[in-house]
């Protein structure tokens, strides 16, 4: 990529990204304008618009980076669980998704994106589904005994922490993850 005044077309490219999560998740997809951006990164309207010619261009790569660094963490914490259980998945998956207020929020616009006509975006994300959907059914397969309707309770657990998130950014009575996790854990139980 060729170099800027500014620095790098990498180093623009995530300024960029970086600045719009930030905004996004402080005002909301509506809200964000290029102009905005541009005004956060100190980057001209034309470098902006060389980077990202609309602000759908710049919303799918957010959306790919925010999905792919939730599903990376989950998979990286997959990978060095010597002793993978419910417990410590679910930890791990509802501590990745809910311990961050702005990824949280960041998670819920995007979302609300998808299901409001955005076709690509939700494309993304079903896509990005799919990939923890598959995640949970990798993990089952790791540990002992058998667990019925493995597929529904996969879906179920992303319900829930997409409910989780609405209540977080609800400012709602907060449970502990511990609860969550307990109360999961009954409930997949549950034949």
């Amino acid at each position: 990529m060729a170099k800027t005044a500014k620095g790098s077309g990498e180093d623009n490219r995530l300024k960029i990204i970086e600045a719009a999560m930030a905004i996004i998740a402080e005002q909301g997809v509506d809200k964000t304008s290029l102009v905005n951006i541009s005004k956060t990164t100190g980057l001209s309207k034309g470098t902006l618009y060389y980077y990202y010619a609309s602000k759908n261009d710049l919303i799918f790569d957010i959306a790919d980076i925010h999905m792919e660094r939730i599903t990376t963490d989950l998979f990286a914490m997959m990978e060095n669980e010597i002793s993978l259980t419910w417990e410590s998945l679910l930890t791990a998956f509802f501590e990745i998704l809910l311990t961050s207020e702005n990824r949280s929020r960041l998670h819920l616009y995007l979302i609300q994106e998808a299901v409001s006509g955005n076709s690509s975006l939700k494309e993304r994300v079903q896509k990005t589904y799919a990939q923890w959907f598959s995640m949970v059914d990798q993990a089952h397969s790791q540990m002992p005994g058998p667990i019925a309707d493995i597929s529904a309770k996969a879906r179920f657990l992303v319900a829930l922490v997409d409910g989780f998130i609405i209540q977080i950014l609800l400012e709602t009575k907060k449970t502990s993850i511990e609860q969550i996790v307990r109360i999961v854990l009954k409930a997949l139980e549950a034949e």
